[in-house]
């Protein structure tokens, strides 16, 4: 069977994590349309792919540790092989494209041996590829990156990196470019530049879905729309504060794949999301300098339309420093505990009510209300257990209780059509119990 892939090699902090999120939320959808969507690789982010063809595996630190599942990576994939060879074989006959994402393969794939060996592993399956790439200017790049750098435990004050394409690869797009179409061909190439004015729609998954023909109407409010944000300015001193305090305590570097860093840095840039740290003007300026000629050479081959491969107006940068307050740590620690209190929470809630759905399936009552009254002391104002508790108050009699919960699901949403249903059969009973009102009607 002929069928087309579209391979989107990234690149990092072009939003690539809000375009994976959005395609694996919506596989059904993409179903619907003769689109798969590879899971073997990773779920949202196919990372695993381009992992398995990097010619020094040590470039793979950086990698979340939970993509490895408790594995040293090369028993991962030696896994990962097997099972993307079987998923490759197996495609569907709906299947008429298919589509691979992963910012990886752009960041990760430095060789042409590497490029080459990804290339004659998809091309015996797909008559027809795309490779889409996202670039962005290179100081953007390396200032939106400093977020992602922090959360993977790099403890660096915030600066533009040293050297320019010799020492930058990633940010070298006219080799990088290169190396893609000599393995895939000129016809196959979609780069793309990653800004606002440039993107349909001022939106880089709008750009996207109709770059490459999925129809999927996505919201604009749609959380994964924005994934991956960076971290305020305040948030990223504070996140580099506690790294620099844990490795400290524990200087052998282990402490950057532990749980506990993991997820204080999600706490970090839960609680704390925005725009971070940003060079000057005069540094921005010097360092696109380094990367004139590599931008001229892609612009040529890829972009000859364009006057300069990107944007180069500075004037929205400051001219000197902008520093967070050292006084502001504080004050971001105690929100950043608060927040996490709040959190903490609210996942026990969640919990007792997981626990409430299996004890209801069991059938024991007095551990149902016992996970009941746990989820509404941690989250008194959790919709679904409020609901949970009048119904189950409602069923034991006790029409007292029924009703203050009732009315306490009726004050959280008010509109709510189980909360009003509930509140209408309690009052029914209270009335009748009093001897006031008739046997209600059926079907309500």
């Amino acid at each position: 069977m002929q069928r087309d892939l579209i391979l989107h090699i990234g690149l990092s902090k072009t939003g690539s994590s809000s375009i994976q999120r959005v395609l694996a939320s919506q596989r059904d959808a993409l179903r619907a349309q003769g689109m798969y969507m590879p899971q073997s690789p990773g779920w949202a982010n196919h990372a695993l792919l381009p992992a398995a063809f990097v010619n020094d595996p040590r470039i793979l630190w950086g990698f979340h540790p939970g993509t490895w599942e408790g594995l040293a990576p090369a028993t991962r994939l030696e896994r990962f092989r097997k099972e993307w060879a079987a998923e490759l074989n197996a495609l569907p006959d709906w299947a008429s494209r298919c589509v691979i994402t992963a910012e990886q393969i752009g960041g990760l794939l430095r060789a042409d041996d590497e490029v080459q060996r990804l290339a004659d592993n998809l091309q015996p399956y797909f008559a027809n590829i795309q490779v889409v790439a996202y670039l962005r200017r290179q100081d953007q790049h390396a200032a939106s990156a400093y977020s992602q750098w922090l959360r993977g435990g790099v403890l660096t004050d915030p600066a533009l990196p040293d050297g320019g394409p010799e020492l930058q690869p990633e940010y070298d797009l006219g080799p990088l470019l290169d190396r893609f179409a000599r393995a895939f061909g000129d016809a196959a190439m979609r780069p793309r530049i990653f800004d606002r004015a440039s993107l349909a729609g001022g939106d880089v998954v709008e750009d996207f879905l109709q770059l490459t023909g999925i129809d999927l109407p996505i919201a604009p409010e749609t959380p994964n729309r924005k994934s991956n944000l960076g971290i305020t300015l305040v948030g990223q001193n504070l996140l580099l504060a506690a790294g620099r305090r844990l490795a400290a305590t524990a200087p052998d570097d282990l402490w950057r794949d532990t749980p506990q860093w993991r997820r204080l840095a999600e706490a970090v840039s839960e609680a704390m999301p925005g725009s971070g740290w940003r060079p000057t003007r005069a540094e921005a300026e010097a360092f696109m300098r380094r990367f004139a000629a590599t931008n001229e050479h892609a612009r040529r081959r890829f972009f000859p339309q364009l006057p300069t491969l990107f944007p180069l107006d500075f004037s929205d940068l400051p001219e000197t420093p902008v520093l967070a307050p050292a006084e502001s740590l504080v004050q971001a620690a105690l929100d950043l505990v608060l927040h996490e209190i709040a959190n903490s929470a609210a996942r026990e809630a969640h919990a007792a009510m997981a626990q409430y759905r299996l004890l209801k399936r069991l059938d024991d009552r007095p551990a149902m209300r016992q996970a009941l009254v746990r989820a509404i002391k941690f989250a008194p104002d959790l919709l679904n257990a409020r609901i949970q508790a009048a119904d189950y108050f409602l069923e034991e009699g006790d029409l007292l209780q029924a009703r203050e919960h009732a009315e306490a699901a009726r004050r959280i949403a008010p509109d709510d059509p189980k909360a009003e249903r509930l509140t209408r059969r309690i009052e029914r009973g209270i009335s009748r119990a009093a001897g006031r009102v008739s046997p209600e009607p059926a079907g309500t």
